[in-house]
Parts: C-alpha cells; structure tokens; sequence
C-alpha cells in the first residue's frame, strides 16, 4: 500500500520500510540521473525535508569506473557536467560532494557510509540502466528511508496508468494529465533557505572539478577506443546554450524538415537528447522554453486535438509531440517493466515475436557479425554512413537510425542475435545510449510500438521494412548527408578495411 505521502505527491516512492530519522547528521541527495540543480523534482523534495528536518542538504553525485560500456566519450560528458554542478553549488553555497572513482581511490562502502549519516536519502528514480539495481541495493542496506522521486517528465509517470501499446494510446493520457501536471513544475531556481546551507565536512576527499580533465581521464581505466566528441560539451551550462539555439534558429523548420537527414549544425534537430539522457537539462524546461516562443501563450491554449493540442504553432506541436509523447512511451514502457530489456521474447509484442520467429530461419541477402557491423563493413554504403556517423559523433539522425536498426536485423542470424547487436552498438557509442528511449527505439525497430504491416517478408514477416534505396530516393539521394558524414574523422579503433 502507498504510504500518505506517496498519495500526495505522485513523484514520490519509499523504496524501503525504514523510517527517516531527524537526529541524525543532514538529508542526503544521491544524484543518479537528475544531474542538475534546478528543475529538479528530487532536489526539491531533499530541500523541504531538509527545511523540515532543520538539518543541511548534502548534494552527492558519484561517478563509477565500472558501469557498462563505460568509455572516455561517457565519461567526460558526464564529468564536464559534475564540473558545471560544482561551479554553481559554489556560488550557491551548498555541500556539493562529487566523488570520481579512480583505481587508487575505489570508494568502497562510500555511499552506505554517507547514507549512514543521513536523516533520509532522496534520490532519481529513474527506471532503467543500472540505477533501479543500485537504488535497490542502498535500500536494503540503509538505516533510514530511502525516498526515489521522479523528475522524468512533465506529468509524474504514476499518473500515465498501465502499460500500452502504442503512442497513440499514451497520447491522450498525457494531455489529460498536462494541465494539472503543468503548475506543479520543479522550481526554475531553487530556493536554499539558509538552515540547508550549513557546512558539512565531507568525510571523504572530493574531486576536484577544477583538474584539467584530459590529464585526468587519461589516468583513468577506460575504453579508449570511444574516444569523446569534439565540439560537444556536457553540463547544464552547455545544454542551455544548446536549447537557446535551438528555439532561435532551428525551431521554426523542425516540423517540414526534421525528417531530412543532415549534418547537426544544419539540420533542425534540437541536439538535446545527450543532455536530458544525463539529466543536464530538465524536459520542463525544454518544454517551457519551447512554449514561451509563442506568443502570448497560457494554459488556457491547451487542448487541440491529437498532436495540435499544445499551441496553434504547427512547429512547436511537432516538437513537443516528440519530446512529451514519444520519449514518455519509452519511459512508461520501462517504468512497468521493472527495467527487463534482456530477453527478446519478453520485450516484443506478441505478434511482432511470433513474426519473426516464424521467419528466423529464412535466407538472408547477407549476414554480418558484430566486428563488420561495428567497422561498417556492409555491402550497404548508405548503412555505412549512418554507422561511421554513429561511432565518430555519438549520434545517428533520427530516420537514419530507423533504417540503422532494420537494417541490422535483416543482416543478422536471428531477431535475437540482431538485437544484441544494436544494444551494443547504440550503448557504446551513443551518448544518448543506455536511455529509456534508447532502448524503445531499438526494439520498435522489431515491432514495439507498432502494428503488422503487409506483405509479410522475408526476416521481417509483418514487422515494418525499410529500404536503403527507398530512403536514398525520398531524400534527393542524401547528398548532403553523405558530405556531411564523409568529412568526419575515422575512429582508429574501428577504422574500415
């Protein structure tokens, strides 16, 4: 049964018995996947309890060497973040604690021992990867509450009801939800009244956010052959600016071209998928920012009808409709499931399962492994470019990484083998990798997601094709996305013939 609490606030979920104690040292938050401080729904829940309490907020954000596909790339997104999080916990004068694990400096038992001193820990509850596991593993051990809150969206998931099989399904549930879910936004700029702002020794040696962070990585155990991508900061900081351009120069032509291939400095893609995956960026403050465009826009605008319902702006509604109802199906999805993406047979519809097994063994035109796929070494030039673009920039355009996945599975063994291949290569070089959305994406290229579609094919049976010649005619033969991808650099590691 849900506690009073969890009924009240629906972002609110007690992931042990155990009760919060008030004598003890200060209110901790575990930074797992929020790593911001503002628009934070987890923050601000760590901050009243911390007011409630009288005790200080402590701000802890840790950073594994072993988390999978762990690689330069990841790593220092994440880094240059933490790095932005001390600078602003800095001048606002909070315990900021970030901890960086190095093979000199393990951190073991560190986060039991923190929880230990702690009135309660709040933490993300954010429902894939391995942080359910880890979420899990502290409360078990902690001697206080251990609270997970969500800040995945702007309608608190608990309000989206069961699972569904479409986006189609999860849409108007959403803006039901919208404007009772709008007001109750995370607040823009905290407010840390001053009890919260009390000094705490921390009992370990934090990193130190201001180390030249090449020397640093270059200390540290890691995949190298992921190197990180130019030209592409993490942090809060970065992500603003991103959003900023975004709204002023891309905005107004995402809903006719969004579709197109493109370099991301000419297409209008928002680039921001990085940055909410990481939790740089809150996704109510891309949507607030991206309804303040319109103007004189309220509340009161809301409700059109299908993907017209956030404003008359034909831009905006495309927009929103991405980054509102398609990434929630990804987290609603995962956010039922208990985080289980391992097993095929139990990720796919029935239908899309039962199709492709019936055509698991049919011939097909060729079959790669794992090493080909990852070096680009397909018969297929334009499944090449979206690979190399993949492994040198963490990135794929979005239609291009529809064929990217389809691909994969009409080139491989089996629909098992071929979605074991895509995990690995999405979460390796992706640095939206690992995310809900991510792994919905995946899958719906197997049929999540989707409906059978006619004739039934070769490998596909049902499932929805996807042709390289068909996307090369219907993009004037992707011109100016093969410049765009034949001009970056080769990664060594995996550098073709």
């Amino acid at each position: 049964m849900p506690t009073a609490e969890e009924v009240a606030n629906p972002r609110v979920r007690f992931v042990n018995r155990a009760k919060p104690d008030p004598t003890r040292q200060y209110v901790l938050y575990w930074m797992q996947m929020y790593r911001r401080l503002e628009r934070n729904h987890a923050l601000d829940y760590a901050i009243a309890r911390a007011v409630e309490f009288g005790k200080p907020l402590v701000v802890y954000e840790g950073l594994r060497l072993d988390y999978p596909w762990a690689s330069v790339r990841h790593h220092r997104f994440i880094l240059e973040g933490m790095r932005a999080n001390a600078r602003r916990a800095k001048a606002l004068g909070i315990n900021y604690w970030p901890f960086v694990q190095t093979p000199t400096e393990p951190g073991t038992g560190l986060l039991r021992r923190l929880a230990r001193l702690a009135c309660l820990v709040v933490t993300d509850d954010y429902p894939t990867f391995i942080v359910p596991r880890q979420t899990q593993a502290l409360a078990l051990r902690a001697p206080v509450a251990v609270v997970a809150v969500d800040s995945n969206g702007v309608v608190p998931l608990s309000w989206l009801g069961p699972p569904v099989a479409a986006a189609a399904h999860l849409r108007p549930r959403i803006h039901r939800a919208f404007a009772r879910a709008w007001p109750k936004r995370a607040a823009a700029e905290p407010d840390f009244p001053a009890v919260t702002r009390q000094a705490v020794e921390p009992p370990f040696a934090v990193w130190d956010a201001t180390q030249p962070l090449d020397r640093f990585l270059d200390s540290l155990p890691l995949d190298r052959s992921v190197p990180a991508v130019p030209g592409v900061e993490g942090g809060a900081e970065a992500a603003a600016r991103l959003l900023q351009r975004f709204l002023r120069e891309k905005l107004h032509r995402y809903a006719t071209e969004r579709n197109t291939p493109d370099s991301p400095a000419d297409g209008p893609a928002s680039g921001l998928s990085p940055y909410l995956h990481y939790g740089h960026i809150s996704i109510e403050a891309v949507v607030e920012a991206t309804l303040n465009t319109v103007n004189g826009w309220s509340l009161a605008q809301v409700g059109g009808s299908g993907r017209d319902f956030y404003s008359d702006s034909a831009d905006v509604n495309a927009f929103l409709d991405e980054a509102i109802t398609w990434r929630d199906v990804g987290y609603h999805w995962h956010w039922h499931r208990a985080a289980d993406v391992e097993a095929l047979e139990r990720a796919l519809p029935a239908w899309a399962w039962a199709t492709l097994q019936k055509h698991a063994s049919d011939r097909r035109e060729a079959v790669y492994s794992l090493e080909q796929f990852e070096a680009g070494q397909t018969h297929d030039e334009i499944w090449n470019l979206a690979q190399r673009e993949l492994v040198a920039t963490g990135r794929i355009h979005n239609y291009m990484r529809m064929l990217w996945g389809k691909k994969i599975l009409e080139w491989s063994a089996t629909p098992t083998e071929a979605y074991r291949i895509m995990v690995e290569l999405n979460n390796k070089y992706a640095l939206d990798g690992r995310d809900p959305n991510s792994w919905t994406g995946i899958l719906w290229t197997l049929g999540l997601f989707d409906r059978p579609w006619a004739p039934e094919r070769p490998v596909f049976g049902t499932v929805r094709y996807m042709s390289s010649d068909n996307t090369s005619r219907k993009f004037k033969k992707l011109v100016k996305y093969r410049q765009y991808v034949q001009g970056l650099p080769e990664i060594a590691a995996v550098r073709r013939g």
